[in-house]
């Protein structure tokens, strides 16, 4: 497949834990320390499943598969904030976790996939 329908695909697979996993825990109440931590733990276990996947898929775009897959996470998160002021930090920090989680195993994913074909 060529390198921009890949891209396409990227983002929009890349919707499905935007929406359902960063904006659900982003707008849900989460009361209590531990399940905030939990929320962060999903969302970047995720990220992480999906830049190892497309890291592997090609590994010449390398760390860049991160920002394709996490960037409708990181443009949800900014539009709830202009919604809800009180939220940036918090939003910044799911957009942050799905960013760097997608992009570290998507790296290391490519790297080693590179290693392997020498």
């Amino acid at each position: 497949m060529k390198k921009s329908l890949w891209i396409a695909l990227a983002l929009i697979i890349g919707i499905l834990p935007g929406f359902f996993l960063v904006f659900n825990f982003m707008f849900s109440d989460i009361i209590s320390l531990n399940e905030r931590i939990l929320s962060f733990l999903i969302v970047i276990a995720a990220y992480l499943i999906l830049g190892a996947a497309f890291g592997l898929a090609g590994s010449d775009i390398g760390w860049k598969w991160g920002i394709w897959i996490s960037l409708p996470a990181v443009i949800i998160a900014l539009a709830y904030s202009f919604s809800e002021a009180g939220t940036l930090a918090i939003n910044l920090a799911y957009s942050a976790s799905a960013l760097g989680s997608s992009a570290i195993s998507a790296y290391l994913t490519s790297k080693f996939l590179r290693k392997r074909k020498q």
